[in-house]
Parts: C-alpha cells; sequence; structure tokens
C-alpha cells in the first residue's frame, strides 16, 4: 500500500508530465512557446500594404505528379506544412479538408507541403484523413521549406500560410489551425481586407 507521501509525490509527477506534454502538443510540433522571436504559436493577419510575396513552389506531390503553384495564381491559395508524424498535424488534418471543400467553389486552392516525412506514412495520412487537395513532397532536403525564409518559421510544423490573389502572404499561422480560425481568415481576405 502506498503511504501519503508516495502518492502525493507521484501526482504531483504525472501533473508536471501532463503539463509539459499539453505544452508541447499546443505549440505544435516543431514550435515552442509563443514567447520567441519566431512568432512560434501564433496566428497573424497582414493589412493589405504590409503584406510580402509569396514564392510559388512547384514539384513532385504525394500521388507522383508535377504541381506549380502558379497554376493557381488569381485565386486565394491556402499552403499547410505538416508532417504523418506530427499529432497536431493529424488533429488539424480533418479541419483543412473541410475548409477546402467548404471554400473550393469560392477561388481558394489549398496545398499541403509534406516535410521531414517518409513518403509511405504521408500517403497512408493522405488517404486515412481523406485529404483531396495536392500535397508538395519536401523531403529531408526541405528544398521547398527553404524558399520560404523570411516568410514563415521553418521549424514551425504545421504551419498554414493563405496567399491572397495578388500571390501576396496575408495570413500565418504557426501553430495548429481549427476549420473557425480557417474560415475567418479566409473570408476576410477574400473580402480584400
Amino acid at each position: 500500500m502506498l503511504r501519503r507521501t508516495d502518492r502525493t509525490r507521484r501526482s504531483a509527477a504525472v501533473a508536471v508530465v501532463t503539463a509539459a506534454a499539453l505544452a508541447f502538443g499546443l505549440a505544435g510540433c516543431g514550435g515552442s512557446s509563443s514567447k520567441n522571436k519566431d512568432g512560434l504559436g501564433t496566428a497573424a493577419a497582414f493589412s493589405v500594404s504590409d503584406r510580402k510575396p509569396f514564392p510559388m513552389l512547384s514539384g513532385t506531390t504525394l500521388d507522383g505528379s508535377q504541381l506549380d503553384m502558379n497554376s493557381f495564381k488569381g485565386k486565394v491559395i491556402v499552403v499547410n506544412i505538416w508532417g504523418s508524424w506530427c499529432d497536431p498535424c493529424q488533429a488539424e488534418a480533418p479541419y483543412l479538408e473541410h475548409a477546402s471543400e467548404a471554400y473550393k467553389d469560392k477561388g481558394v486552392q489549398f496545398v499541403g507541403i509534406d516535410t521531414r516525412d517518409n513518403t509511405g506514412q504521408a500517403q497512408a495520412f493522405v488517404r486515412a484523413k481523406l485529404i483531396s487537395y495536392p500535397n508538395l513532397v519536401d523531403g529531408d532536403s526541405e528544398s521547398l521549406l527553404t524558399k520560404l525564409a523570411g516568410i514563415t518559421s521553418l521549424s514551425s510544423v504545421p504551419s498554414t500560410l493563405i496567399i491572397d490573389q495578388k500571390g501576396d502572404l496575408a495570413w500565418r499561422a504557426l501553430r495548429p489551425v481549427t476549420f473557425t480560425d480557417l474560415s475567418a481568415a479566409l473570408d476576410t481576405v477574400l473580402s480584400g481586407k
């Protein structure tokens, strides 16, 4: 039988471990607390006058086809950076797919960037989560992510970026997102704000 002090210590240890796991989960797979120079754990909208051009990426998708984001010019583009190994990425995937379906007839195109991942596991993730939008493969080289230096934190997975119709970064979340997050941001960008 455990003595009262042993139970108290064990309860305290469980509480510390739980709090640490929760903090890690909320920060995302690649992030840390929101109090840092990269803005990890935050979401921000950029005014039209403060937006920077987004590099239109191209490469091979998880299904083996080629994709050039220039083919989506004139549309609002949502870019989600993810990995199948990332628990917050798994949690947000249904919200992203739901938003993709809800906004596809409103001039919005979703594109995923699978990074630091095993291609087979990433393909299984996309099938299991019923993700219908294309996903570029970044792999271990991170050649796509390096093109986003200065636009987003390269260490924050998941991250979601919204590019306006002119090709400029309008919104960025360096944390997991929900459908509510995405729909509010998309409605604002689609309205021209």
